[in-house]
């Protein structure tokens, strides 16, 4: 392969495919985990409950969970294939651009694992229609939760404003896509146990925020607590629900970006021999 400085699909597909193939037992574990917990959801929901509607939502729970945890957890071993430094050496050494490089570990660990979650879902869902015959289930089983499923990932939400459904939606998926780009960040930082440093580190601004939050308020009288509210009344008056969440889409644009171009940064910054302090 001939690498220079302009990005080529030739290549990235070529990164890809030595991942795919080199890692491919592990790709068929991320695979089979899923689909495994998929079918025990299933099969346990099914045998204590007869509403199919309340099935659908705790495959729709289970399926989210699946995407945002195990997404989180996949994201923080980005690095997996440059943990060991023959490892390192081997991936540095590859003939191709660093964004290439880290673009194909990106979506290895982003698009790639959306893909085997929901290829998971859908041999879970075959599987739980092979077996219905064997058990004694309403008519109304006989039905898919695909489109439950789909219902609820397009409506997850972190504001709930009436008439703004969708921009609710969307600002909900960009703040957990942001919290993923936090454990894609320390996994671009950290070598060991990338996933837990970076869920320490997250609880522990979430509790320092907190608290500097609680005692700001605590030492704000009554009084002065009501003539804020009201300035921001009198003030901010002419700002709609649609401003507020368009303000929000594209702060955590940005937010995403950053943590993104940071983990850019982390990985162009590799070595072969990394200094132990590092390595922690």
């Amino acid at each position: 392969m001939n690498t220079n400085r302009y990005f080529s699909f030739s290549r990235l597909g070529l990164v890809m495919k030595r991942d795919l193939m080199e890692n491919w037992k592990t790709n068929l574990y991320r695979l089979l985990g899923p689909y495994a917990g998929f079918l025990l959801v299933m099969w346990f929901s099914s045998m204590n409950m007869t509403n199919f509607s309340e099935f659908s939502d705790i495959v729709s729970g289970a399926f989210f969970s699946v995407l945002f945890f195990g997404g989180s957890f996949t994201a923080s071993y980005v690095l997996e294939t440059m943990n060991t430094q023959q490892k390192r050496t081997s991936y540095l050494m590859l003939p191709a651009t660093s964004f290439e490089k880290f673009l194909a570990r990106f979506l290895y660990v982003t698009i790639g694992f959306v893909v085997l979650s929901t290829v998971a879902l859908l041999l879970a869902e075959v599987t739980r229609f092979l077996l219905l015959p064997l058990f004694d289930l309403p008519e109304t089983f006989k039905q898919s939760t695909l489109p439950r499923v789909w219902q609820t990932i397009m409506n997850v939400r972190t504001f709930d404003f009436n008439g703004s459904g969708v921009m609710e939606s969307v600002v909900g998926w960009l703040f957990l896509i942001w919290i993923h780009s936090f454990f894609l960040l320390g996994g671009y930082r950290w070598y060991k146990n990338a996933f837990w440093k970076t869920l320490g580190l997250i609880i522990l601004v979430n509790f320092f925020l907190i608290f500097v939050m609680v005692n700001l308020v605590e030492s704000m009288n009554e009084s002065v607590m009501k003539e804020i509210v009201l300035w921001c009344e009198t003030n901010f008056s002419w700002v709609t629900i649609t401003g507020i969440l368009s303000f929000f889409i594209v702060v955590l644009v940005l937010l995403i970006l950053l943590n993104w171009w940071l983990s850019y940064r982390c990985f162009t910054r590799s070595q072969v021999i990394k200094p132990k302090f590092r390595l922690l």
